[in-house]
């Protein structure tokens, strides 16, 4: 009886021993892969809030010049936007690391995109409402006269797509 005891003790020790020290190197890789992937995201969105002003300032100055119609518009491109990785941010990292920074790299950059577009968008057509309730069309390139409540003569001069005002007889 004790022959079959130890028997057993020996076959479950040899046996049973790989499995716990796979469970053991299981885990410690989960650890690794976690740690990984969180540098890869870390490392993804640092690197893709890069051309939030970029997209900003095409949703500001389309809405700013052609009201609400052409900044709408501008969004189609902030949505179907493609962004690629820097590779040069990829060279000598784990396969792992490169799926994950490629996974979030994307998904942050057209959501980056998309939510400037949005602010520059809004903001460029309640600026033009601004301009239009005061009586200055931003579209316009001629010369426009309106009175103050003194009387006084406002000359705002528009020139073209820079729309620089010159303001006379103040």
């Amino acid at each position: 009886m004790r022959r079959i005891g130890i028997l057993l003790l020996v076959i479950g020790l040899t046996f049973g021993f790989p499995f716990i020290a796979t469970a053991d190197a299981s885990q410690a890789e989960l650890e690794v892969l976690k740690r990984i992937a969180n540098a890869a995201k870390h490392d993804a969105n640092t690197d893709a809030d890069e051309d939030a002003c970029l997209w900003f300032c095409s949703g500001f100055s389309l809405a700013l010049g052609g009201g609400c119609l052409l900044g709408a518009l501008s969004l189609i491109p902030s949505y179907s936007y493609r962004p690629s990785p820097p590779l040069s941010r990829l060279v000598g990292k784990s396969p792992e690391y490169i799926s994950v920074y490629i996974d979030t790299y994307k998904e942050r950059r057209r959501s980056t995109a998309a939510s400037a577009t949005m602010v520059g968008c809004t903001l460029g057509a309640a600026t033009a409402g601004c301009l239009a309730l005061v009586g200055v069309s931003p579209w316009s390139t001629a010369l426009q006269e309106s009175t103050d409540k003194s009387g006084h003569g406002l000359n705002v001069l528009l020139t073209g797509i820079s729309r620089v005002a010159v303001i006379r007889d103040w």
